[in-house]
């Protein structure tokens, strides 16, 4: 295991933990390690009894559950300084999804869960730093379920799409899609067929240009109007 040293800089850009002083952040470090996933390398597995939560601090991880037809349903992804496990740790006991790394090799910090919990006991101002990090977590997941239950799949998309980080001018603003487009359809509750469908559409129609998993948005102004509407197209 690193020393402590080692990972307090990284620990300290992390949402949970940036308000910590030194000294506590030291006891974080101490119950911390650096672990490297290939990719579909399983982190855990749904059910197995948890001992600890996670952080990415590169790569892509993706948060899934087997159907009971034996296919893939992807919850969601964790991208770099996103945190996984921390409910699975507080209240179920055992992980309630599975986890594995997505698109190549995703290095992860790896919380002890034991351990943890003990400094959080006796530290007031870990808990209040978790607490904070964790609603604001809350809150993203509210809109996210707002997104997938209350809008359509032609709005659901066009929304994911503008909330991309974009690059260019206006009037042709590149977004490229951090997920394969088959993980994007699992993600957004849609089909892989209702996403390949929609691309094409608004190919034809000249809002947007796909090349690979970038995305060229072309009509930022209609798509924003599909986002808002409900409609399919």
């Amino acid at each position: 295991m690193p020393p402590p040293d080692d990972l307090r800089d990284e620990l300290s850009r992390l949402p949970h933990f940036r308000d910590l002083a030194p000294e506590l952040l030291a006891r974080v470090a101490s119950v911390t390690r650096r672990l490297t996933v290939t990719a579909g390398e399983d982190v855990f597995r749904e059910g197995q009894r948890c001992d600890g939560f996670y952080f990415v601090d590169s790569g892509r991880v993706k948060i899934y559950r087997l159907a009971p037809d034996g296919r893939e349903r992807i919850v969601h992804h964790v991208g770099p300084g996103q945190s996984f496990a921390e409910a699975a740790l507080f209240h179920y006991g055992t992980f309630p999804a599975s986890a594995a790394a997505v698109d190549g090799p995703a290095t992860l910090l790896r919380i002890d869960g034991s351990r943890f919990l003990k400094v959080l006991e006796e530290e007031r101002a870990l808990a209040t730093s978790m607490i904070g990090s964790l609603c604001g977590w809350l809150h993203a997941l509210l809109d996210r379920i707002e997104v997938l239950t209350l809008i359509s799949a032609g709005s659901r998309l066009a929304t994911y799409l503008l909330r991309l980080p974009a690059h260019g001018e206006a009037g042709e603003l590149g977004v490229e899609l951090p997920v394969p487009k088959k993980d994007l359809a699992s993600e957004l509750s849609i089909t892989p067929e209702t996403l390949s469908r929609l691309f094409a559409r608004w190919r034809e129609r000249g809002l947007i240009r796909v090349e690979g998993r970038r995305i060229v948005l072309l009509d930022t102004r209609t798509l924003e109007a599909v986002a808002e509407s409900n409609a399919a197209e």
